[in-house]
């Protein structure tokens, strides 16, 4: 396993995602940290679905682009622990479930489950604290999922499933180790 996901190309493709990562979250700045969340980079996460080790350079790209976040520690410490729970969450399902659409799936569900808390939590100590009630915290779980949702599903699911089944050199760009034969 060692030599499969810890070589000079696969660590090379862990740095230019967490780079890739965190331009295009901080690049579009507001959509990125706001209320919705539009991170055109979370389409990113389904490279998991082939290759495992880019767990390593999505966390790193997402604690990257929360440096720049405007909800502060918590958002770092929060944020890229979701995206770290959500890679490792889709590497163990795609192991039994080779579905490139429902793997895509646990980032918005966890992402819409921790950043409204994360956002309440950043105006506790605040002059004009949130008052989280379960009307505002579903509300804005809403949001986040269809943020994550446009993102991923919507954007980044046609455009793995156009450069996997289209161009099958794209699996020896990305190092793929699994899942070159899933079910759409």
């Amino acid at each position: 396993m060692r030599e499969k996901y810890f070589n000079v190309k696969n660590i090379a493709l862990n740095g230019i995602i967490a780079a890739v990562y965190a331009v295009i979250t901080i690049a579009c700045g507001p959509l990125s940290y706001e209320f919705m969340q539009l991170r055109f980079s979370e389409l990113l996460n389904l490279l998991v679905f082939f290759n495992p080790s880019f767990t390593v350079g999505l966390t790193l790209g997402c604690l990257l682009a929360n440096l720049a976040s405007s909800l502060g520690p918590l958002d770092i410490i929060f944020g890229t622990l979701t995206t770290f729970v959500a890679c490792v969450i889709m590497v163990i399902y795609s192991r039994f479930i080779k579905n490139l659409f429902s793997v895509g799936f646990i980032p918005c569900i966890l992402n819409a489950v921790v950043v409204p808390f994360t956002i309440y939590l950043t105006t506790i100590n605040t002059s004009e604290p949130m008052v989280l009630d379960a009307g505002l915290y579903f509300t804005m779980f809403g949001w986040v999922f269809l943020g994550e949702f446009a993102c991923i599903i919507v954007i980044g699911y046609p455009l793995f499933l156009l450069l996997s089944k289209k161009n099958k050199r794209f699996y020896s760009l990305i190092l793929a180790t699994r899942n070159t034969d899933y079910k759409w």
